[in-house]
């Protein structure tokens, strides 16, 4: 991979006051890597290589303006995030790119902040056992953890992983930053998440990379008029317990060629979920599918919820590797799955164009 860095003078401008630093300046009185700040804050140059997080939001309200320069890590892992929100509410981040650190953007805890015009691009987690001084694997282009009613928008997300472009998520164990906390009520709409296909820094190559990830009982999340395109795994995908989540308008495309097994364009693994006039194509396993289990095993125990009561409805798919529509639920009313005004050349079962 071709890291050329941009070694210039490092000067930022606070806009509203003096900035504090959890490091010494240089004598341009310019930001340093790890720095955190608690005014809002305009870059006027690049900052970086940053081996331990490229900037801390340490105060609620404030807006990071990147000024279209970048926050740039370094080609080893354990170089955290590029800018860490933790337990920060309405926050602003913008502008700018963030790249080549375990996370881009990182949400920890907090609620109410905004993602916007931030290219995150390179963001590679690292292994197990060599996460460095962050403690944090991370693996995500921009990630929002235990946190929620943030809004997500007009990003672009590319070549980060193993795990998303964009993900949202409880916490886990390649996220282990703060303890599981509900992430609800969150928005993502209007970015263009492209070809994540990276893979793990500092061991075992792992490549699993879906587009926008909702992990597991992540609820009440908006997809909205996102493009999708290229990525490893699933192009969207919602995890077991995921419930009450909208994907609505959404152009899905090419995803699912480079993960561990062929990828859909959009996945449904929870209950209770919403996808409505997306359009799905040339996508390496299905368009749009619930797979409550794989075509392949045995069902869940009946009183599992997963894969049951979701709603899919107005959506077209076409060119897909193996199916258009699928609902792995083969009995004659997809178990309660509503597939209704949907178009897709191969749908099986029959009832997933009922």
């Amino acid at each position: 991979m071709n890291r050329s860095r941009k070694f210039g003078a490092l000067l930022v401008v606070a806009l509203s006051a003096t900035v504090p630093s959890t490091g010494s300046a240089g004598a341009d009185g310019g930001l340093v890597c790890g720095q955190t700040i608690t005014a809002s804050t305009t870059l006027t140059s690049d900052l970086g290589p940053c081996s331990d997080n490229g900037l801390v939001i340490g105060a609620d309200g404030i807006t990071l303006n990147l000024g279209r320069w970048r926050i740039y890590g370094t080609a080893s892992t354990g170089d955290g995030a590029g800018v860490l929100l933790h337990g920060r509410q309405g926050v602003t981040v913008r502008n700018g790119t963030v790249s080549d650190f375990d996370g881009g953007v990182v949400i920890l805890g907090g609620s109410g902040n905004t993602v916007s015009t931030i290219t995150a691009r390179d963001n590679l987690g690292g292994v197990f056992g060599l996460a460095g001084p962050t403690t944090a694997l991370y693996g995500d282009g921009i990630l929002v953890q235990g946190s929620s009613s943030n809004v997500i928008q007009d990003n672009l997300a590319v070549n980060n992983g193993p795990f998303s472009g964009i993900g949202v998520i409880r916490g886990d164990g390649d996220h282990p930053a703060d303890p599981p906390a509900d992430s609800q009520f969150n928005v993502i709409r209007g970015n263009r998440v492209l070809n994540n296909v990276g893979c793990r820094k500092g061991g075992s190559p792992f490549c699993d990379n879906d587009g926008i990830r909702i992990e597991p009982n992540v609820t009440d999340t908006q997809i909205i008029n996102n493009q999708v395109a290229g990525n490893g795994l699933d192009g969207i995908s919602l995890f077991g317990g995921t419930t009450r989540n909208l994907v609505s308008g959404n152009s899905v495309a090419g995803n699912g060629f480079r993960g561990a097994v062929p990828g859909d364009g959009i996945r449904v693994f929870g209950f209770g979920n919403v996808v409505e006039g997306n359009g799905s194509y040339q996508n390496a396993a299905s368009g749009v599918s619930v797979a409550r289990r794989a075509p392949t095993a045995g069902s869940f125990p009946a009183a599992n919820p997963n894969g049951r009561g979701n709603v899919l409805r107005s959506n077209n798919a076409g060119g897909n590797g193996i199916n258009d529509l699928w609902d792995s639920n083969r009995t004659p009313d997809c178990d309660a799955n509503v597939w209704t005004a949907n178009h897709g050349p191969v749908a099986v079962p029959a009832c997933t164009l009922n």
